[in-house]
């Protein structure tokens, strides 16, 4: 079975990070954290054998990315300018190379584990599309098989809720199921969470 996992991430060296944490943290330790997460997200994603691809905005270039693709063996790649509907669209449409279940994964999520993951690429066998939620009411994790990944294909957004998924899977009549929800970090409070 080939299974591919995609990453989503800013680049901490060349965006800025965790913008929501301006009040309470200078830039540098905004990127450092960055940093410390992805590179946490990058080591759980190492230990599946699958195709794993760290996509990135606004590039990947940087010594930190490239010592953090050779120590994990992930392939960097540059994410789609756009909403965030159009980048996820667009990383699960694989048109050159065909995957039976494809992920994709947030970067900020600081308790995601080979667990999820597992259950998610498990849950696939039973549903076209599997969600991460996160507290918020967003969504960390993505999995998907077929043409599942058509969910997202005119949600034209940049804040997508796990009900606009919802909603979105029923009206195109896709089997959908959850895996544990998590905590990102995105405000001060979430902090704890580390």
């Amino acid at each position: 079975m080939s299974i591919i996992i995609n990453i989503m991430s800013k680049n901490p060296d060349f965006a800025e990070c965790k913008t929501r944490l301006k009040a309470l943290l200078p830039k540098e330790e905004r990127k450092y954290l960055a940093k410390l997460m992805l590179d946490k997200t990058c080591n759980i994603v190492s230990k599946f054998n699958t195709t794993n691809l760290l996509y990135l905005f606004p590039k990947k270039d940087g010594l930190f990315l490239q010592k953090l693709s050779k120590k994990y063996n992930i392939n960097l790649k540059i994410q789609r300018r756009g909403k965030l509907s159009d980048k996820i669209y667009s990383i699960l449409n694989q048109k050159d190379v065909k995957f039976e279940k494809r992920l994709v994964i947030g970067s900020d999520i600081p308790s995601i584990s080979v667990d999820e993951i597992s259950e998610c690429i498990n849950l696939l066998n039973k549903h076209d599309c599997v969600f991460g939620p996160s507290n918020d009411g967003g969504f960390y994790l993505v999995g998907v098989k077929a043409n599942a990944h058509y969910i997202f294909k005119n949600l034209n957004m940049d804040t997508i809720l796990i009900d606009d998924l919802k909603a979105s899977c029923k009206g195109h009549k896709i089997s959908y199921g959850f895996v544990r929800k998590l905590k990102d970090i995105d405000c001060e409070k979430d902090l704890l969470f580390i």
